[in-house]
C-alpha cells in the first residue's frame, strides 16, 4: 500500500506511525521534505472553455450566484504527460524520479468475474439446491419421470453455468418473507418458465403443467445472468431490504445509486437563475421546451424559442453552457429496487458510501453488474398488498383460511367477472382498453385471460380482430403448416408468445430451444447481421426436416414478423394468475369485507391502501367516503407525507 499525504505546511510534524509519500503540486513551495515526494496534479476539464460550465455546476451545488465561486478552485486543465512532465522537472525533478520507481513493476487487470455470495460456506452449493429442490418437487406430488428429467437437466444448467448459490439466495429471500407472513405472488419474468424456481417455490406456476420454456430463462448457447425479480408488498420493503443486509452482512449488501441527470428544462433553470434571471422569465423561456426535447432540438424546432434566447446577451451565454451540462449528472438518489450482494467485502470490488439503513453504491447498476457482482431487484408491489389485506380482513371477519397461491385459476365465477369486464381496479385490466377487450374475449379459461392481458400491447394489438374473431368461430384458423397447429391452437394460430417463436424454430428447423432463444432475441432486437446467420442456418434445418425453402422462408418471415413485439409467456401467465387471484376476492367475497371497510378509518392503515382497496372490490360509497375523509386529514395537516396534487393520483376512478 502507497500512502500518500498532499503537502500542507504543517506536514513536517505528521506521524502516521508508517511510512508516506508528499504529494506536492506544480505551486507548493519548494522545501526539505521529511519524506519522499510524488507528483500530484488536479484536473477538473478537458479544454479552457469548459472553466465557465465548472463555475456554474459549483454554483448550483452550492446554490449560490456565478460572483462567489471561487474560480481558482476550479482550474485544472488536462495536460499531455510531457507537458505535464515539464511542469515538474524544473522544480521537483526527485518526484518525478519517485513516480518512475514506484510505477515501473506496477500491473493491474480488473476483474469482472461473477462475484456471487456464498448461501452456506459450509457446504457445496450444488448439492444444497438439488437436494431442496428435489424435496420441493415431492412436496409437491411431482415426483414421476417427466418431472425428475426436466428437474435434472435444469440442475445441470444451472451448475454449469455456475448458479447454484444464486438459486439458493433467491430460494433464501424468499423463504424469509413468506416466514414473515408476507404474500410474495406467483413470482416474475422467464425465471417462471423453471421447474428448479417452482420446485423451491420461488415461483408459483408449474412450468410443466403449463408448458412453459426454461431456455427462455437460462440455456448454454447464452451466457447470462440469470435475473430473478422479486416482488414484495410495498409495505414490507423496508424490512426485506434490512433482512438482506442482517443475512448477508452490512459490508456485503448495499442499495444501488442512481444518477439523475440534468434535463433540457433543468438545465435552462439551474443556469439561468445563476444569471439572475426572475421566476417568470425562466416559465416563460421552460414552456416552449417540449417534454421530448433536447436544448439542441427545442432552439432549431421552435421558433419562438430560438427568438428568446436571442434576445438577450445573457440569454445566449446561458444557454451555450446549458447545452454543455444537459445530459450530465445532477444529483443521485437511490434505484427504487437494485440491492447488490457481494461474497466478501463490496469496498474489495467498489466504493461505497454511508445511506440511512444501509451503504450505497457509488457506482450505477451497469457499473455494479459490470464488475461481476450480483444486482437483485426488490420491487414494492402494491397489488401483493392488497392480496394479503383481503387475506388478512376475511381471516379477521370470518374465520375463513384461505391461502392465496391455492385460489383455482379455472374459478367460473371469477371468468365470468373477466368475460363481462368487471375489472375496474384489477391489476393489468383496470384501463378502458383492457376492459373493452376482455367483453370482446370473453375468456372461458385462464389461458385466454393470459392471451387477453398479452394482446393489448403495441404491435399485438394489430390482431385483437383476427384473435376474437377466430376465438368466435367467426374466422378460419390458419397455421402455416400442419405441425405447428399444437403449438399456435392457445392463440387460434397466431403468435403472440415468444415462446410460440422458440417451438416453432424448434419443431419446424431442429433447432435447440437454446439456440432458438437466441434467434428470438435476435428477431426482438432486428439485428439484421445476425439474423441473416440464422436465418440460412434455419433453412438448412428446415430442408433437412423435409420443408421447402419456399416454404421455410415464408415460415421465418412470420416468425419475424411476430418476435417483433411477442411477449414473454411465463411473464404474463405469473401476472394474470395475480390478477385473477385479485379478482377471485372481488368474487366471492365483497359483502364478507364490505362491513370490515366501514369500521376502518385512516390510523388504522395508509389511507391509499384502503381507498384503492375498495375500489378495486367495487364499494363506491365506501371508496367516496375514505377519499372525502383522506381529504379532510390533508387539509388538517395531519398527513405530512401528502398533499392535495397527490389526490388525481390516487383517486383511480375519478
Amino acid at each position: 500500500i502507497c500512502v500518500i499525504v498532499p503537502y500542507y505546511p504543517e506536514i513536517v510534524g505528521l506521524d502516521l506511525g508508517y511510512d508516506y509519500y508528499i504529494g506536492v503540486y506544480p505551486d507548493t513551495p519548494q522545501s526539505n521534505f521529511s519524506h519522499p515526494i510524488l507528483p500530484l496534479y488536479r484536473v477538473n476539464s478537458f479544454e479552457p472553455e469548459d472553466l465557465e460550465a465548472l463555475q456554474m455546476l459549483k454554483a448550483i451545488k452550492e446554490n449560490v450566484t456565478l460572483r462567489e465561486v471561487d474560480v481558482q478552485s476550479q482550474q485544472g486543465l488536462f495536460l499531455p504527460a510531457d507537458r505535464l512532465e515539464l511542469v515538474f522537472v524544473e522544480k521537483f525533478p526527485q518526484a518525478l524520479e519517485n513516480l518512475e520507481r514506484l510505477t515501473k513493476d506496477t500491473s493491474y487487470e480488473i476483474d469482472s468475474g461473477l462475484k456471487l455470495p456464498r448461501f452456506n460456506p459450509e457446504r457445496p452449493a450444488v448439492e444444497e439446491l438439488r437436494e431442496r429442490a428435489i424435496q420441493g418437487l415431492k412436496q409437491k406430488g411431482l415426483w414421476n419421470q417427466d418431472y425428475q428429467a426436466r428437474l435434472e437437466e435444469e440442475l445441470s444448467v444451472i451448475h454449469d453455468m455456475g448458479f447454484d448459490d444464486y438459486f439458493l439466495v433467491v430460494w433464501d429471500l424468499l423463504r424469509f418473507g413468506r416466514s414473515q407472513g408476507y404474500y410474495m405472488g406467483m413470482g416474475r419474468g422467464s425465471a417462471v418458465g423453471s421447474l428448479v424456481a417452482y420446485a423451491l417455490d420461488i415461483t408459483g406456476i408449474d412450468p410443466v403443467a403449463k408448458n412453459l420454456i426454461f431456455e427462455r430463462f437460462l440455456n448454454r448457447e447464452r451466457y447470462t445472468m440469470p435475473d430473478i425479480d422479486i416482488d414484495i408488498p410495498d409495505i414490507y420493503r423496508p424490512e426485506f431490504i434490512r433482512y438482506v443486509r442482517d443475512r448477508y452482512g452490512s459490508i456485503h449488501a448495499a442499495q444501488i445509486v442512481t444518477y439523475s441527470t440534468f434535463g433540457a428544462k433543468q438545465a435552462i433553470r439551474d443556469i439561468f437563475k445563476r444569471y439572475g434571471v426572475p421566476e417568470y422569465e425562466l416559465t416563460a423561456i421552460t414552456k416552449k421546451i417540449g417534454t421530448k426535447d433536447t436544448l439542441t432540438s427545442a432552439y432549431e424546432g421552435n421558433l419562438g424559442f430560438r427568438q428568446l434566447i436571442q434576445s438577450k446577451m445573457e440569454y445566449q451565454k446561458a444557454f451555450e453552457i446549458a447545452k454543455k451540462i444537459e445530459g450530465y449528472p445532477r444529483q443521485t438518489s437511490i434505484h427504487a429496487a437494485g440491492v447488490v450482494i457481494s461474497d466478501k467485502n463490496l469496498t474489495d470490488y467498489i466504493p461505497l458510501k454511508y445511506g440511512e439503513d444501509m451503504l450505497i453504491t457509488q457506482y450505477d447498476a451497469h457499473g455494479v453488474e459490470g464488475n461481476g457482482l450480483l444486482k437483485m431487484d426488490f420491487l414494492g408491489l402494491r397489488n401483493l398488498t392488497f392480496a394479503q389485506k383481503m387475506q388478512e380482513l376475511l381471516y379477521e371477519t370470518q374465520g375463513i383460511s384461505l391461502r392465496i397461491e391455492d385460489i383455482d385459476l379455472e374459478d367460473k365465477a371469477t371468468l365470468a367477472l373477466f368475460a363481462a369486464g368487471k375489472t375496474k381496479g384489477i391489476f393489468q385490466f383496470e384501463q378502458p382498453g383492457a376492459i373493452r377487450l376482455l367483453k370482446r374475449v370473453k375468456p372461458e379459461s385462464f389461458e385466454e385471460v393470459v392471451a387477453t392481458t398479452s394482446l393489448n400491447r403495441p404491435g399485438a394489438s394489430d390482431y385483437i380482430d383476427n384473435f376474437v374473431a377466430r376465438k368466435h368461430g367467426k374466422e378460419k384458423v390458419t397455421v402455416l403448416d400442419p405441425i405447428l397447429e399444437d403449438i399456435l391452437a392457445p392463440t387460434y394460430g397466431i403468435m403472440l408468445y415468444q415462446e410460440q417463436v422458440m417451438q416453432v424454430a424448434q419443431r419446424y428447423a431442429g433447432f435447440s430451444l437454446g439456440k432458438a432463444d437466441i434467434l428470438r432475441r435476435a428477431m426482438g432486437k432486428k439485428n439484421a447481421t445476425e439474423m441473416h446467420r440464422m436465418e440460412e442456418s434455419f433453412i438448412q434445418g428446415a430442408l433437412e426436416n423435409g420443408h421447402s425453402k419456399e416454404q421455410a422462408q415464408e415460415v421465418f418471415a412470420v416468425m419475424e414478423k411476430f418476435a417483433g413485439y411477442g411477449f414473454n409467456r411465463s411473464h404474463a401467465y405469473a401476472y394474470a394468475a395475480l390478477a385473477f387471484q385479485l379478482a377471485y376476492f372481488k368474487t366471492h367475497y365483497p359483502e364478507k369485507l364490505q362491513e370490515r371497510f366501514k369500521q376502518m378509518n385512516l390510523d388504522d392503515e395508509a389511507p391509499e391502501i384502503i381507498m384503492d382497496m375498495t375500489r378495486i372490490l367495487g364499494f363506491r360509497d365506501d371508496y367516496d367516503r375514505f377519499y372525502n375523509l383522506f381529504v379532510k386529514e390533508v387539509r388538517d395537516g395531519k398527513l405530512g407525507n401528502y398533499t392535495l396534487d397527490t389526490l388525481e393520483d390516487l383517486d383511480g376512478d375519478d
